[in-house]
C-alpha cells in the first residue's frame, strides 16, 4: 500500500468511526433532536402569537446582566492583583496563551472573593451597601487590570479561530445565558443554590437553616449568588434572580477559555484549539448546568486549572507553577467534597514525579531540585489550598461534629435536626440509582453507554447527555500512544482525568459529576487530532478537521431542542409574566402563590412530596430533606389513633399542609406501607393517615395532583 493510500484509508477509518458514533447518538435522541422542528415551531409560534417585549421585564434582565458583568470584572481585578503579586517572585517568564491567562485571573479572583464573602457572612455583613461597595471597588480593580493588559495583536488569517466553531460556541453559550436569565426552576437551585442565599440575605449573614441539610455542604460558589442578589435586589427581586443566574453562567465561558488556552499551550493551533473549547461548550449537560444555576462548571474549570498547573510543574519542576494550583484546589474544595479525589490524584502525581527524579528519570536540563524538596513543595501547595477551603468544613464540624456532614455518619458521627445515621446511609445509597453498571462488562462498556445512550431525567441513564466527542477522542489518544506522539504532560492530565472517571464509575454515576474529567480529554482531542491531520497531509487534514467539528458539535442540536422546550425568550424580555412562566414550569407554583398571598403570616406549612423547593415560598414551612415523608411516617407509626397524630402535628406548630395525595394514599405507592409489617397493619396505618388527611383538616384547594389543607381545631369530647 502506498503512503497516499495509507493516508486515505486512515482518513476513511476516522471518518467512519465519527459517523457511526454520530448515528448511534442521534438515534437515541427521540425526545429532543427528532422533535426539534416541532419544538422550534411551537417556540416561534408563541413569539408570533403572544407579547414578546415589556420594558419592566426586559429591564430586570438587563440590570441583572449588568450586575453579573460588574461582578466578573471584580473577579478579574482581584485575580489580576493576586497573580501579579505571585509573579513578582517567579524565576521563569513564560508567556501563556491570552485566553488561559485571562480565565485564570478571573477564576482565581472568584475564589478569593468567595472566601471574603464567607467571612462577611460569619460577621453578618450581608447587606446591600457592603455588596455595593465591594462591587464598585472590584469593578475599579477590574477596569484597571483590563487597561494594563497588553493589546491583542491582530493574528494572520491562517492562525485565527474559524468562524464556524466560534459561531457554534457562541450559539450554545448564548442559549444558556438566555435560559439563565429566566426565573429559576431547576430542583437543586430552588432547594439550596438560591434558597440558601435568600435565607442568608434575609438574616444578613450565614445562619442555620434547620432541616435543609444542604446548608452543611461547602457553598463557595453560592457566595457569588449572595453577592449578586444583594446588588441586584436594590432594584427588585427579578433583577436579583437574573443577576445570580448570569453570574453563575459566567463560569461557562471561563471554562471554554481555559480549555482553549490549555490546548493552545499544548501546541494546538487556533483551529484545533477551538474544537477543544467547542467539545466542552456543546455538552448538553454543560448547557443544562449553566442555564439552571448549578455549580458543576465552576468545579470543572477549577479542576482543569489544577491539573494543568501540576502538569506544568511536572515538566519544569518550578514551584511557581503550583501557585495558581493553590487557589484552584481551594475553590474546588469549597464547591464539592468530591474534590478530595482530585487532591489525592494530584498528591500521587507529586510523589510519582519525585520518585522519577530520585531514579534519574527525566531531562537533565531542569533546575536542580531534590525529591524531598519536590514533595514538600507540591504537598505545601495542596495543603495551602485545603487550608483556604477549611473554614467551610470547620463550620460544619462545629455545627454537627462531622466536617463532611451529612455523609459518613457511621464512621465520623455527627448530628443535626432532621438527620440521623439511617437517613445518611439511605442518602448515600440513593446515589447508586444513577447509572446501570452491575457486571464487569457493564463497567467496561460504560464509556460507550455514557456517550451514546445517556438521557436527561433518567437516573438509570446518567440523568444527562454528554455527546460522543470524548469517546471519539479515545481513538486519537490510542493512535498517539501507539506512535509515541502523546507528550508526558498531556498524558499526565489524561491519567488524572481517568482517575476521576473511575471514581465516578464507582460512586454516583450522575452525568454532571463527571464533567471535571472532560477538559483534559477535549485538549487531547485537539492536540492529537491536529497531529493526525498533519500526518494525513494538507487536504485530508482539513477534511479531518470538519469531521471532528461535526462530532464536537453533536450536542448543539440537543441544546437547541432543550432551549426550545424551555422557551424562555418571552419571560426574559418581559413579554411573558413571571408567574405564568413559573406555572408552566412548576406544577405546584399556583399553590405557593396561594400560600404566600392568602394564608396569614403566622401560618406554618408542612410540605410533603413537594421536592422541598422552597425558594418561592415566603411563609414559614416545615419539610424533611430528600426523604420528604420521613416525619409523617414516624408520626403515623408512633400514633395509636388519628387524634394522637393530629396532636403531634399541632405540637409542631403546623397550621397548613401541602401534599401530593396520590403518593401518600395509594397502597401500592404509599410510604406508609412498610414491608416489615403485615398487610392488616399496613392497611390500618394507611386508613389512619387517610382519615387524618380527610377528616382532621379543611381543604382550601385541591385538584388531581395537590391538596392544600388547613389543620382543624381539636375536637371536643363531651
Amino acid at each position: 500500500m502506498t503512503a497516499r493510500a495509507h493516508r486515505s484509508a486512515s482518513f476513511l477509518l476516522a471518518s467512519g468511526v465519527g459517523l457511526v458514533l454520530l448515528a448511534f447518538f442521534l438515534q437515541r435522541r427521540g425526545d429532543d433532536v427528532r422533535r426539534l422542528p416541532e419544538l422550534l415551531a411551537a417556540s416561534i409560534a408563541s413569539l408570533e402569537r403572544e407579547p414578546v417585549f415589556r420594558m419592566a421585564g426586559a429591564a430586570a434582565s438587563i440590570g441583572g446582566l449588568a450586575v453579573a458583568v460588574a461582578i466578573v470584572l471584580a473577579w478579574f481585578g482581584v485575580g489580576d492583583l493576586v497573580m501579579r503579586g505571585l509573579e513578582r517572585g517567579r524565576s521563569t517568564a513564560t508567556a501563556e496563551p491570552r485566553a488561559l491567562d485571562l480565565a485564570t485571573r478571573a477564576l482565581v479572583g472568584a475564589g478569593v472573593w468567595s472566601i471574603l464573602w464567607f467571612f462577611l457572612g460569619v460577621i453578618h455583613l450581608y447587606r446591600a451597601p457592603v455588596a455595593l461597595v465591594a462591587t464598585l471597588g472590584g469593578l475599579a480593580l477590574g477596569i484597571r487590570a483590563a487597561r494594563r493588559a497588553p493589546p491583542v495583536a491582530r493574528s494572520p488569517a491562517a492562525s485565527r479561530i474559524p468562524r464556524t466553531s466560534t459561531a457554534l460556541i457562541v450559539l450554545v453559550q448564548g442559549l444558556a445565558l438566555v435560559a439563565a436569565l429566566a426565573p429559576p426552576t431547576a430542583k437543586d437551585t430552588l432547594l439550596y443554590h438560591l434558597a440558601l442565599p435568600k435565607a442568608y440575605i434575609a438574616a444578613a449573614g450565614i445562619v442555620d437553616t434547620p432541616y435543609n441539610i444542604a446548608s452543611f455542604y461547602p457553598l463557595g460558589v453560592e457566595m457569588h449568588n449572595v453577592w449578586a442578589m444583594l446588588v441586584g435586589g436594590l432594584t427588585g427581586p427579578r433583577t436579583a434572580e437574573t443577576a445570580a443566574g448570569a453570574t453563575l453562567f459566567a463560569f461557562a465561558p471561563l471554562l471554554a477559555l481555559v480549555t482553549y488556552g490549555w490546548a493552545r499551550e499544548r501546541g494546538a493551533d487556533p483551529r484545533w484549539a477551538s474544537l477543544a473549547a467547542l467539545s466542552v461548550a456543546a455538552i448538553p449537560s454543560a448547557y443544562d448546568v449553566a442555564a439552571g444555576g448549578y455549580v458543576d462548571l465552576a468545579l470543572t474549570a477549577y479542576t482543569a486549572l489544577a491539573v494543568r498547573g501540576v502538569g506544568r510543574w511536572w515538566t519544569a519542576l518550578d514551584g511557581a507553577w503550583l501557585r495558581p494550583v493553590v487557589f484552584a484546589v481551594a475553590a474546588a474544595l469549597s464547591i464539592k467534597l468530591t474534590t478530595l479525589v482530585l487532591v489525592l490524584a494530584l498528591a500521587l502525581t507529586i510523589l510519582f514525579r519525585a520518585l522519577r527524579l530520585s531514579r534519574g528519570i527525566g531531562p537533565s536540563t531542569l533546575r536542580p531540585s531534590t525529591p524531598v524538596r519536590l514533595v514538600l513543595t507540591g504537598f505545601a501547595a495542596l495543603g495551602l489550598g485545603a487550608l483556604l477551603a477549611a473554614p467551610w468544613y470547620v463550620r460544619t464540624w462545629v455545627r454537627t461534629g462531622n466536617p463532611v456532614f451529612p455523609f459518613f455518619l457511621s464512621l465520623l458521627g455527627g448530628q443535626a435536626p432532621g438527620w440521623d445515621l439511617e437517613r445518611s446511609q439511605l442518602y448515600e445509597s440513593m446515589f447508586a440509582l444513577y447509572g446501570n453498571a452491575l457486571t464487569p462488562l457493564d463497567f467496561l462498556l460504560s464509556p460507550v453507554r455514557l456517550a451514546v445512550a445517556a438521557q436527561l431525567d433518567e437516573p438509570a441513564h446518567y440523568d444527562g447527555v454528554l455527546g460522543v466527542a470524548f469517546l471519539f477522542a479515545v481513538a486519537f489518544i490510542l493512535w498517539a500512544l501507539a506512535t509515541r506522539r502523546l507528550e508526558a504532560e498531556l498524558g499526565l492530565a489524561l491519567l488524572v482525568s481517568f482517575t476521576l472517571f473511575v471514581f465516578w464509575l464507582f460512586s454516583s454515576q450522575q452525568l454532571r459529576y463527571v464533567l471535571p474529567a472532560t477538559p483534559a480529554l477535549a485538549v487531547a482531542l485537539a492536540v492529537t487530532g491536529e497531529s493526525a491531520a498533519r500526518a494525513l497531509g494538507a487536504g485530508l487534514g482539513r477534511a479531518l478537521w470538519w469531521v471532528v467539528l461535526c462530532v464536537a458539535a453533536a450536542g448543539a442540536p440537543v441544546v437547541l431542542a432543550w432551549f426550545a422546550s424551555l422557551n424562555p425568550v418571552r419571560v426574559v424580555l418581559g413579554g411573558e409574566p413571571t408567574a405564568r412562566y413559573l406555572e408552566r414550569r412548576l406544577d405546584y407554583y399556583p399553590y405557593y402563590e396561594l400560600v404566600n398571598h392568602e394564608l396569614p403570616p403566622t401560618a406554618r406549612v408542612w410540605l410533603i412530596h413537594m421536592r422541598r423547593d422552597t425558594y418561592y415560598l415566603d411563609r414559614p414551612y416545615f419539610s424533611d430533606f430528600i426523604f420528604e415523608d420521613w416525619t409523617l411516617r414516624e408520626w403515623v407509626r408512633a400514633s395509636a389513633n388519628v387524634d394522637e397524630l393530629a396532636a403531634r402535628v399541632r405540637a409542631a406548630g403546623i397550621t397548613h399542609i401541602l401534599i401530593r395525595p396520590a403518593l401518600l394514599l395509594d397502597y401500592s405507592r404509599s410510604p406508609i406501607v412498610d414491608d416489615r409489617r403485615s398487610r392488616e397493619e399496613n392497611l390500618a396505618k394507611l386508613e389512619l393517615t387517610t382519615t387524618f388527611f380527610t377528616r382532621r383538616v379543611r381543604r382550601i384547594r385541591a385538584d388531581g395532583t395537590f391538596w392544600l389543607l388547613e389543620l382543624s381545631a381539636p375536637e371536643i369530647t363531651r
